[in-house]
């Protein structure tokens, strides 16, 4: 709550957060509670997606609340799926929007891995990157929120910084993840980053990838695997890498779009090596996705 609560905060120096269209959408991105070692009633351990309903509620309501802030609009959604989980969240986002189901849509990720309770099931797992394990990640926390329109729906924030359009968003499903019988090998993921790259148009420019590698060695394979798919696909010319883990640990379900804001911090201040960078996301099961963004010409 506190971490979505400075989130909100952030975004209302930009947007007046009391004054979103009323058909305004509220689309989530978090943990599941189970996997932070949160207490949950019997009825929900079964039930993994009223998991996420009844946590993202609780953690709005009081951030919402703690903020003097009323929610004036419409429905709220709320994803799972780890690493991916924001761009599953900010597809449904820009399908809502592009449809013309609503003028603007909230869009809101966050999630912690830092907190005692859970803290001792990584290390059980032998996950946490220590003085004996150089292979491991640095546990993390984050929350992003960011207000998603159609181009002139909501009239951005004066300044000299270009606004931020969304190119595309690709998700996959490999059946290929952490603990399965066989490796990931990187054709799926490849797969979005190519979709992502076809559906923009923008094949042959320079690629820029901000990508949630933790350390971890089964996640730097299916990274390198990546690197050598794209490689043969020819889809365009050296690779620059990213990785905001460097900066701000493993973030799960906040890592996308804490990768997301990185893209827009390079674009706005004109620092990214691409055009057109792309955030890529591999959840510890089978999601991975891909998001494309450009500033607005």
């Amino acid at each position: 709550m506190a971490l979505v609560s400075e989130a909100l905060k952030d975004l209302g120096t930009r947007v007046d957060l009391s004054q979103l269209p009323a058909d305004t959408l509220l689309f989530m991105a978090l943990p599941d509670p189970l996997e932070r070692a949160m207490p949950v009633g019997p009825e929900l351990e079964e039930d993994e997606p009223r998991r996420y309903q009844v946590l993202g509620r609780r953690v709005m309501e009081r951030a919402l609340k703690g903020l003097g802030l009323r929610w004036t609009g419409g429905a709220w959604r709320f994803f799972g799926g780890g690493n991916a989980a924001f761009a599953q969240a900010l597809g449904a986002a820009v399908d809502a929007v592009a449809q013309r189901h609503c003028q603007a849509c909230l869009v809101i990720a966050v999630d912690s891995l830092a907190g005692p309770d859970v803290l001792p099931e990584f290390l059980e797992a032998r996950r946490l990157k220590k003085g004996d394990r150089p292979t491991g990640f640095i546990p993390g926390e984050g929350a992003v929120a960011l207000l998603l329109t159609s181009r002139g729906q909501v009239s951005a924030p004066g300044g000299p910084e270009p606004r931020i359009v969304i190119r595309a968003v690709e998700l996959g499903e490999d059946s290929r993840f952490r603990g399965a019988e066989l490796p990931p090998d990187g054709r799926v993921l490849s797969g979005c980053v190519a979709s992502a790259l076809r559906a923009a148009g923008v094949e042959g420019q320079r690629l820029a990838l901000i990508g949630d590698l933790n350390g971890e060695e089964y996640r730097a394979r299916e990274w390198g695997m990546l690197l050598v798919q794209l490689r043969t696909l020819r889809l365009g010319e050296a690779v620059t890498s990213w990785f905001p883990a460097d900066g701000f640990g493993e973030t799960g379900a906040a890592s996308g779009a804490l990768g997301l804001c990185a893209a827009v911090r390079g674009l706005q201040r004109r620092y990214s090596p691409s055009p057109t960078p792309l955030v890529v996301s591999i959840s510890d099961g089978g999601e991975r996705a891909a998001i494309l963004v450009s500033a607005e010409s």
